[in-house]
């Protein structure tokens, strides 16, 4: 009887375990997924600040034509 109830445990930890694992991977591969992200959005803002410095040198030039 003892010894049906301690296998049963260890079945149960047994499989408790893999699915704790399994998570864990599932969990692995995403933060993998949004690191890919923020590194292709970290660019793209880069490329924004460039922009965005050109365009105010722009305006300025145009502010002095003007006035």
């Amino acid at each position: 009887m003892m010894t049906d109830m301690n296998a049963i445990m260890i079945v149960l930890l047994s499989v408790t375990i893999i699915c704790l694992l399994f998570i864990m991977y599932v969990m692995y591969v995403r933060i993998q997924q949004l690191l890919r992200e923020v590194d292709a959005l970290s660019g793209r803002m880069e490329i924004t600040g460039s922009e965005l410095e050109q365009l105010t040198r722009s305006v300025e030039e145009y502010k002095n034509m003007r006035g």
